[in-house]
């Protein structure tokens, strides 16, 4: 009877030991567990990875996209969920999503900031504004219909990258992007002057050239622009400004058929002017009332900058 107690003792003592050897077996048996799970989710990761890569290179970019938005869907902390976004752009920027693909690289490159791939991910989306801007054939209909922001867009997206990673193996090609951007903004910009001059609508001439010769100084400062422009001047009877961009003219371009046209349009100029104050016409210059613009001289601003569209 008396071994009872001392039993009942050990027993009892002897529990928390037992308790706490039984929660360390728990606990390493749940960590185990927890690893083996990171492992499996680590695997089933990298798997759909590979099975999104393949399914992108061979054209799959539906498939592509669901397998890479698996992976995105998983732990933040395994590197290839970063990856998976970065080809979730790819897959969508295939399948001509552009809007969707701006949408994801551009959340890439904040969620990512530093990494080796932001420039790639800042050229895509650059090149998926460009491919969501309309092609050279896109300035044909009426020119009320005409927007081209889009364009302007892509530009802004293209020299933003040009300037951020100038030694970028991108950095071409977001070169020749920018410069056919540049190309349609130009002809949109001959579309409208044209659309003005065949409605003799002479004073939309005057202002869109003084635009294009501000925003596009490589491309507008040619002869035939200079000649279409004192042109312009003279049938509003601005004949002082016109004989000055004739005489800019010839001495720029002296041989060109414009350059040999000038000094008949400056002595015919000069003599309207004569006649005109003969007569005590005070408008022999110009007229007396001008547009605040009418005294911006574009030919001053000749070769000063590169085309800015």
């Amino acid at each position: 009877m008396i071994a009872r107690p001392s039993s009942h003792r050990s027993t009892m003592t002897g529990h928390p030991c037992r308790l706490r050897a039984l929660t360390a077996g728990l606990l390493l048996l749940a960590g185990c567990g927890a690893g083996m799970e990171e492992v499996s989710v680590s695997g089933a990761a990298e798997q759909a990875y590979f099975d999104g890569m393949e399914y992108l290179a061979g054209g799959g970019l539906l498939e592509a996209e669901q397998e890479f938005l698996k992976v995105i869907k998983m732990p933040s902390y395994l590197d290839l969920t970063a990856l998976a976004r970065l080809r979730l752009g790819d897959a969508l920027f295939h399948q001509g999503k552009y809007d969707e693909a701006i949408d994801t690289y551009g959340a890439y490159a904040q969620r990512h900031d530093g990494s080796a791939n932001v420039p790639y991910a800042l050229f895509m989306m650059a090149k998926a504004h460009f491919e969501l801007a309309p092609s050279d054939i896109w300035f044909m209909p009426p020119v009320y219909e005409l927007d081209l922001s889009s364009v302007q867009q892509a530009r802004v997206h293209l020299e933003r990258f040009i300037r951020q990673f100038p030694r970028s193996r991108f950095v071409t090609e977001a070169l020749q992007l920018r410069d056919r951007c540049i190309d349609v903004q130009w002809a949109h910009n001959q579309y409208v002057v044209d659309f003005y001059r065949d409605r003799k609508q002479w004073i939309g001439v005057v202002f869109r050239l003084h635009q294009a010769m501000q925003q596009f100084p490589t491309r507008s400062h040619k002869p035939e622009t200079y000649a279409t422009l004192g042109d312009a001047y003279r049938k509003l009877g601005w004949r002082a400004r016109s004989i000055e961009v004739w005489e800019a003219l010839a001495s720029r371009w002296p041989t060109s058929p414009e350059g040999r046209r000038a000094s008949g349009e400056i002595r015919s100029l000069q003599a309207d002017i004569a006649a005109a104050k003969a007569r005590g016409d005070a408008t022999a210059e110009a007229p007396v009332e001008l547009p605040p613009s009418a005294t911006f001289k574009p030919e001053q601003t000749a070769d000063r900058e590169l085309d800015q569209g």
